[in-house]
């Protein structure tokens, strides 16, 4: 077995309140239950936040550990092809994906 890769991402929601950013995580998770995922790679998405005066919800992040930088970057695909599906189905004007970092 290869050397385990871990790639992130982070997508910036602007100006949702933190039941929508919750939501936002939840859809994302059913979908992943749906798709067919490689033995051996784990995928966890979860709220980012900011501290600041509290905590403020920024959006989401996407890590995804795996053997192979291509299962892993085709993963990524799906999932940030699914944010920008639910932000236009929900009228969520602003999002913003940085690329997908892999270490």
């Amino acid at each position: 077995m290869g050397m385990t890769h871990v790639s992130r991402r982070e997508c910036l929601v602007a100006g949702l309140k933190n039941e929508e950013i919750n939501f936002l995580v939840q859809e994302l998770r059913a979908f992943l239950k749906e798709e067919k995922i490689a033995e051996g790679y784990s995928v966890n998405i979860y709220k980012d936040f900011v501290g600041c005066c509290g905590a403020a919800p920024l959006g989401v992040c996407i890590e995804i550990e795996g053997s192979d930088e291509k299962i892993i970057e085709d993963l990524d695909q799906r999932v940030y092809a699914k944010i920008i599906e639910i932000c236009e189905r929900k009228g969520i004007d602003y999002h913003k994906c940085y690329p997908v970092t892999i270490v």
